[in-house]
């Protein structure tokens, strides 16, 4: 009886074998040790059958148990790590109907990533099949994103780069050419300063091939102008007449 209560479950024998499989840094006894101990054995159970779930439908093994590594490392509740790893899931095979299954790890994510941000999926299937450095591309978008600039010119632009085959380095440099005339001219200097700073950046970077100017200084003017709004003191409440 007692050596019955202290065989390990089949979830954490299989949780065991999954990390094993994984290799360093997941497969430590440190790191098993803490999932199992902090989902305990039915969620860990729960946990890892979204997981295999996920693998049997072509998804990234190294993925999903990052997922809910993140989870257990940020001390979320078993129940959150749960749904977390199960809307990740979720996710990855949205952005595998976009990228196609047999895309890298790395590209797969960064699909699911920019799909939360509401990138318009035809630019994002034209991306994954055009161009090899797709998550970069990604990566640029987002920071466009981050930066301030609308979506749909963000979009633009790099919808604009692969159609002039610019390189990853050139579409890297989009965001920093955004920031660059937002510091030239964000502080309500007229049309003409975007227009010319634009210009100028255009032929700095990428000075053999076709440039968007007027994209460029469009994403840049929205970008500031989300800056100053979300920087803006707000309204003056007036105090009701007594």
């Amino acid at each position: 009886m007692a050596k019955a209560l202290l065989r390990p479950s089949p979830a954490v024998v299989l949780l065991a074998a999954v990390l094993l499989a994984l290799g360093p840094p997941l497969a430590g006894q440190d790191a098993r040790a803490r999932f199992s101990r902090h989902l305990g054995a039915v969620y860990a159970a729960r946990t890892l059958s979204v997981i295999e779930a996920g693998v049997q439908d072509g998804l990234p093994r190294g993925l999903l148990i990052d997922k809910a590594m993140e989870g257990v490392a940020k001390g979320m509740s078993p129940e959150v790590v749960l749904a977390a790893v199960d809307t990740f899931a979720a996710e990855l095979r949205d952005a595998a109907s976009v990228v196609g299954p047999g895309a890298m790890p790395v590209a797969l994510e960064k699909a699911a990533d920019a799909l939360r941000r509401g990138v318009g999926r035809e630019l994002l299937v034209r991306l994954g099949r055009d161009r090899a450095d797709f998550a970069l591309l990604i990566v640029s978008l987002e920071e466009l994103l981050d930066a301030g600039v609308e979506l749909r010119l963000a979009e633009d632009l790099v919808r604009y780069a692969v159609a002039e085959e610019f390189d990853s380095e050139a579409v890297l440099r989009l965001p920093a050419s955004v920031k660059l005339l937002i510091r030239e001219c964000g502080d309500g200097q007229p049309d003409s300063c975007w227009s010319q700073a634009s210009v100028r950046e255009c032929a700095r970077v990428m000075p053999t091939r076709p440039c968007p100017t007027r994209t460029l200084a469009e994403a840049a003017r929205s970008a500031a102008a989300q800056f100053l709004l979300a920087h803006s003191p707000p309204p003056a409440i007036q105090a009701a007449a007594g």
